[in-house]
């Protein structure tokens, strides 16, 4: 089972209704870190990660999180980053 962090100022950003979808996927991200679509164009800001996933949230929000392998800690998921459609685009360059 993996352990799941969410980074707390990207959380507290985010809407009622995104934060509570975001539990959700907690949850079922213990148990299938590889839930989210796979982003193949980093960012700069995040090129330093191993991976990259993307979760669609409400009303165009998303989330990118990463996922971290160790032999002593198994399986880790962070939430890194949460923002709207607009804020989305702008880190993406669209």
């Amino acid at each position: 089972m993996a352990a799941v962090e969410v980074d707390r100022h990207e959380f507290r950003q985010a809407e009622p209704k995104q934060r509570r979808r975001l539990r959700e996927y907690a949850r079922r991200l213990e148990s299938e870190p590889y839930l989210g679509d796979r982003v193949h164009r980093v960012p700069t800001e995040f090129r330093g990660l191993p991976n990259l996933f993307l979760l669609k949230l409400p009303d165009g929000w998303r989330a990118l999180y990463t996922v971290v392998g160790s032999a002593t800690r198994g399986i880790s998921v962070k939430i890194v980053w949460i923002g709207d459609h607009a804020r989305y685009d702008r880190l993406f360059g669209y």
